[in-house]
């Protein structure tokens, strides 16, 4: 059977999609606590994930569907364990104002075509990675993020913009535009010494100097 370069790329991307909301999942139902991880951030991705779903159907491109639909459960479930293992609550309208957004772009996606979803949806990833790398840099402990799926997300938007590029498909290039840029300042916050982030970020009561716990090892995704 033959298959195309656009298509090889989409099928990769699917499988990486669906590798990468893995490993947050897992280390939310190994650990008690989900300090310095965002709900609103996970609940986004959620959403987001729902909408390039309906996307993909819109735009009769099975691999934008495919690549969308499999992130869904696991990003879902990571949502749901942070939310009843502590995780930060902080700017939970944000998924609540997403989905109105998403839902009224997706509707008059019938009269106007799908310009104003495409944009949307390039640049959907901000509204995880944005959440998620605040919370990330505020946070003296960041033991609970789970370094191998920012890596696994940077990977995976590499393969977007690819696939965007042979496809042509211009929210495929945003979006790994932006997931490019939010994972490299997460896996940055990760890979820094608790010392310089607590100069840099002090405690309201006091120096914060006491060691992130195997921080590299436990290098993942926040949401």
């Amino acid at each position: 059977m033959n298959i195309s370069l656009a298509s090889a790329v989409g099928l990769a991307g699917a499988l990486l999609a669906f590798a990468c909301t893995l490993p947050q999942a897992a280390k939310l139902m190994r650990m008690h606590a989900a300090t310095g991880v965002s709900v609103a951030a996970l609940a986004n991705s959620t959403i987001s994930g729902l909408a390039w779903t309906a996307f993909g159907v819109l735009e009769h491109d099975a691999w934008v569907a495919l690549t969308a639909i499999v992130a869904v459960p696991a990003t879902a479930a990571a949502a749901g364990l942070a939310w009843f293992r502590g995780g930060s609550r902080e700017r939970l309208w944000m998924p609540f104002a997403w989905a109105v957004t998403l839902l009224v772009a997706i509707t008059a996606s019938a009269w106007t075509g799908t310009g104003l979803l495409t944009l949307l949806l390039g640049c959907s990833i901000s509204m995880l990675v944005t959440p998620a790398a605040v919370t990330a840099w505020r946070s003296p402990d960041v033991s609970a993020i789970a370094a191998s799926a920012w890596l696994m997300m940077l990977a995976e938007a590499l393969l977007t913009g690819v696939y965007g590029v042979l496809a042509g498909i211009d929210a495929n290039m945003l979006y790994a535009a932006v997931a490019i840029t939010g994972s490299v300042a997460i896996l940055t916050r990760i890979a820094l010494p608790s010392r310089v982030h607590a100069r840099l970020f002090p405690l309201p009561n006091g120096p914060a100097d006491r060691p992130e716990p195997n921080a590299w090892e436990s290098f993942q995704l926040a949401s």
